[in-house]
């Protein structure tokens, strides 16, 4: 029977409905050799013109990166594609939605996202939640996933040598992005957002308003306590490598530093106090039992600028929770006889050396 379709339907059903996933510039380049050709007057024509240029074996799955290959895409591309199709369906233990859609059998329900995160978890040894499962205490678990994620760490970076498709499977590269079709500058901005592997938002985000922000809150707290147990050289190393970063220290401060060691050469900077729980507080210039604290507008949220409800961008927090948390680490200060000045970035740099004067004054008394 006579087909009634065109030469171009016929073409493109071959390429698009029968040989499928032709990377788009040899798709591009087969579709100009077929409409050229005096044999492709069928879809089963064109087929086997394209099988015999280019696709030898098409016995090859999508599993196979090879396959890929012989549609057109680029080692980088089939690696991905190949992947891609190992995982379509597919729900591993390793994923929060396989233990969502079970049910918990110490509740008789269905697995909070909570708990499907520590099932998933306890199966990595580079997970703290695996080593808690063999009955091994927070620290010791936390040593011991550190420990092993250190040593696979050591393991990969040997392995990355040999390995051409190592950064198109990590979304910290932007070849992951790149071979899935993003330009550059996306990929470079995806990269970044993928950073970002821990927050108050994604948190929420992943697991609602109120769950969300106890498992934020609960994990402040582990890494407080864990900065804590430290021993007090690492914690200090840790305050100093803070400084030489500039994470946490401003140019303004270091003036008023610098002009108070001119008076008080022995003043400390960084100076740490302990509470009853072991929760330390860092305060930025001690001089005796005098400490002045030099607040960042933006980071401290100044009550002169900022009302109660305004959310930190950077932080997550609002106004009101941050100046309880700095009224609390002030109180403690107190509480163990030290006199405590708060200096604010807005005062110092509308006058200078009035507040120098008055940091230097404060000291004296």
């Amino acid at each position: 029977m006579a087909s009634n379709l065109s030469k171009q339907e016929i073409v493109n059903n071959a390429l698009d409905k029968k040989i499928k996933n032709l990377a788009p510039a040899l798709r591009e380049r087969m579709f100009g050799i077929l409409m050229a050709s005096p044999e492709a007057t069928s879809i089963a024509a064109c087929m086997d013109i394209v099988y015999k240029s280019h696709i030898q074996n098409d016995r090859l799955g999508k599993k196979s990166r090879q396959y890929w290959i012989n549609r057109g895409w680029t080692s980088d591309q089939a690696y991905v594609k190949a992947k891609d199709n190992e995982q379509t369906n597919c729900k591993s233990v390793y994923s929060q939605s396989y233990w969502l859609e079970k049910t918990n059998p110490a509740t008789g329900n269905n697995y909070t996202a909570e708990e499907a995160d520590f099932e998933r978890n306890s199966r990595r040894p580079i997970r703290k939640e695996y080593w808690i499962k063999l009955g091994y205490s927070d620290n010791e678990a936390l040593e011991l996933a550190k420990t092993t994620k250190d040593k696979n760490n050591k393991k990969g970076a040997k392995a990355a040598g040999k390995s051409v498709f190592r950064r198109v499977t990590s979304k910290r590269c932007a070849e992951y992005f790149i071979a899935r079709g993003h330009s550059p500058e996306e990929a470079a901005g995806l990269v970044s957002e993928n950073q970002k592997f821990f927050s108050k938002d994604i948190c929420i985000k992943k697991y609602g308003e109120e769950e969300g922000t106890k498992i934020w809150q609960k994990r402040q707290e582990q890494w407080q306590a864990n900065l804590n147990a430290k021993p007090d050289d690492e914690k200090a190393r840790i305050n100093r490598l803070k400084l030489t970063k500039g994470i946490t220290v401003s140019k303004s401060e270091k003036i008023i530093l610098d002009e108070i060691r001119q008076i008080f050469p022995d003043a400390v900077h960084q100076f740490t106090l302990h509470d009853s729980n072991k929760k330390q507080y860092i305060y930025d210039i001690m001089v005796n039992n005098k400490i002045i604290e030099y607040n960042g507008d933006f980071w401290h949220l100044n009550p002169s600028i900022y009302s109660p409800n305004f959310v930190n961008s950077r932080t997550k927090l609002k106004a009101v929770d941050k100046w309880v948390i700095d009224s609390v680490k002030l109180q403690h200060a107190q509480d163990l006889g030290y006199d405590v000045l708060v200096i604010w970035e807005s005062d110092f740099k509308k006058r200078p050396q009035e507040i120098i004067q008055k940091c230097i004054q404060f000291l004296i008394q």
